[in-house]
């Protein structure tokens, strides 16, 4: 049996991310009288209280059950439903505008305080929200009417072309990290995450200070990511930082976190283009000091890992000493004293503790793979007396190989370390693809390359920037460099290393209409999605650093692959002409709602 019930809904404070936003938004939440519900017409919300009361459809007060909606603090597109009931209760949301519908899955487990966010929502439109009650038995619902008003889009998100082939994309949602390229004019980098639904539209942002990248969704539908290169967040659907960490040198100890230290311990250029305010948005969780024993962790950049077991692989760095005779050999007449940054994955608990960590400089003989940047004595990542050697830009925890594989761009190299149940510091190498490879790759070399993922055949998939590509010149028309998604298959299997092999089994390249090829010189991704799509971004086309009159571009579609190389396009994002954007990373999602506090059946 169905009963509706008009409940009184009243708005709590509404803020949005965009400080630009119309005023007027914070009417975005109200209650709704149903008519036919024979609820008394003359009721009004009750402002000044945190709750909404709930009238049966014949004008009688349902007893013990209270429905409050508001807006996300972060997220103008994200109403927040908070049910109080006096005996323990599941629910779900339906919110409507016109044909479009969003459903919420159900709460998992009775309970007397519930929250629903509903996601899924389009800007500047109004939604009548049906709170739905379930009890013992689901078929016997209470729905609590109310309605929602999302706020318009802020104005620092980019407008996009997106073409989609509804037919032929992966259900759910791709979210998108996007930069304006290049700061604005009051200081430090603006990124900020967009999702997009199945037909384009925009369903979901975020921003924080300083950068904003890597995102990854945990088993609790959380996402983490990093503000390179000071920290990680955590973050939940309605855009509350629900945890946050920050490394910290060995010799420290306790809670207290020396912000001064981390700053002082980077390149000033990292500092001023992410800027030092660690504040964040109001209400983020206070941070927690990552930190070992044996190795000094000097910053969080690129990777945040969500392992299995709860814990987060994360990429941090570290500094090494070298001679004079090794610095003389590597950049002949330099005359500064220099020491390199190696990379460092670390993995820890979610309170801070770090369990095992694997230092690149254990594995890779730095006179053999010295890597391309190493006499650059002024980068975005380096400073003449530190210089950037491995610039490793992704880790992963391989559950099945046990093993930690990372992506160290600037040697040209996917290193694979055992994952070892011994704790501390770990440099047992499983194998190298790539330059100084022990296992050969039949087919294309990838070079300095980006993102890589391992498939559940344990294959890796890889976004080959081609940097430095043999046979290419930017300069020479007729082979340019061109960047790239490729598969590759690695069977490690057997318990003799030298029967272990690797072979190219696809890849696909882009073209701009007049049949150039897309070349993205840094950042880019590339993950093949559960039906076999494979979503690729070409994070930053065109020269770089950028100007004004030479902006960056970005390039994301999702490929349906065909035989060993190509496919066809089902969905593409492209920026605007003129308009600058880059884009570090694209990944798709089923769904946001993930984890034991959502039914999957309900």
């Amino acid at each position: 049996m169905r009963r509706t019930i008009a409940a009184l809904a009243a708005a709590g404070l509404l803020l949005t991310a965009c400080n630009d936003a119309d005023p007027s938004d914070s009417d975005g939440v109200s209650a709704e009288s149903d008519s036919d519900s024979g609820a008394d017409s003359d009721s009004e919300a009750d402002t000044d209280a945190g709750e909404a009361d709930s009238e049966a459809a014949d004008g009688d007060q349902i007893e013990g059950i209270a429905v409050n909606v508001a807006r996300s603090e972060q997220i103008g597109l994200v109403a927040i439903v908070d049910i109080e009931s006096d005996e323990p209760v599941r629910a779900r949301v339906v919110a409507t505008s016109g044909d479009h519908v969003v459903t919420t899955p159900a709460t998992s487990e009775p309970t007397t305080t519930l929250e629903i966010p509903v996601v899924g929502l389009r800007a500047g439109l109004d939604y009548d929200l049906d709170v739905e009650i379930l009890g013992e038995n689901d078929a016997d619902v209470d729905a609590v009417s109310a309605s929602f008003t999302t706020s318009d889009l802020p104005e620092w998100i980019a407008d996009h072309d997106v073409t989609i082939d509804p037919s032929r994309t992966t259900d759910g949602y791709t979210i998108v990290e996007f930069d304006p390229a290049l700061p604005d004019d009051e200081g430090p980098f603006t990124q900020y995450l967009v999702a997009y639904d199945t037909s384009g539209e925009v369903v979901w942002y975020y921003t924080n200070s300083g950068t904003l990248g890597g995102v990854e969704q945990t088993r609790d539908g959380t996402f983490l990511m990093h503000y390179w290169p000071f920290g990680i967040r955590e973050v939940d659907m309605a855009g509350r930082v629900v945890a946050q960490w920050r490394p910290q040198p060995s010799g420290t100890a306790g809670e207290t976190i020396d912000d001064q230290a981390l700053i002082d311990g980077v390149d000033p250029d990292q500092a001023d283009l992410n800027g030092t305010d660690f504040e964040g948005n109001p209400g983020d969780a206070e941070a927690l000091p990552v930190r070992a024993d044996w190795v000094d962790l000097t910053s969080f950049h690129h990777e945040n890992w969500p392992m299995p077991n709860g814990n987060i692989l994360a990429l941090s760095t570290t500094n090494h000493e070298l001679t004079a005779e090794q610095q003389a050999a590597l950049c002949p007449g330099d005359p500064i004293d220099f020491d390199i940054i190696s990379d460092v994955v670390v993995e820890y608990e979610p309170d801070g503790t770090v369990l095992r960590t694997w230092d690149l400089w254990d594995a890779v003989d730095v006179m053999e793979f010295p890597g391309s940047s190493m006499c650059e004595d002024d980068s975005l990542f380096a400073e003449p007396e530190h210089r950037d050697w491995t610039h490793a830009n992704s880790a992963m925890y391989d559950p099945e190989r046990d093993a930690v594989l990372i992506s160290s761009r600037h040697t040209d190299q996917i290193i694979a370390f055992d994952h070892l149940d011994t704790e501390g510091p770990q440099a047992q190498l499983r194998w190298i693809l790539g330059a100084g490879a022990t296992i050969d790759i039949d087919g294309d070399l990838p070079y300095h390359q980006h993102a890589v993922e391992v498939l559940p055949d344990g294959a890796l998939v890889v976004f080959d920037n081609g940097n430095g590509r043999p046979g290419t010149d930017p300069d020479d028309p007729q082979n340019l460099p061109y960047s790239r998604a490729v598969v590759y298959d690695v069977d490690d299997s057997s318990s003799d290393p030298s029967e272990w092999s690797a072979s190219q089994r696809w890849e696909y390249r882009a073209e701009f209409d007049d049949g150039t090829p897309v070349y993205t010189d840094f950042i880019g991704d590339a993950d093949v999605l559960d039906n076999g799509n494979v979503l690729i971004t070409f994070g930053g086309i065109g020269s770089f650093p950028p100007s004004p009159e030479d902006p960056l571009s970005a390039l994301i579609v999702e490929v349906v692959p065909s035989g060993t190389s190509g496919g066809d396009v089902a969905m593409q994002i492209t920026s605007k002409a003129g308009q600058p954007n880059t884009a570090y990373r694209s990944e798709q999602i089923s769904s946001f709602y993930v984890g034991d506090a959502w039914s999957t059946a309900g």
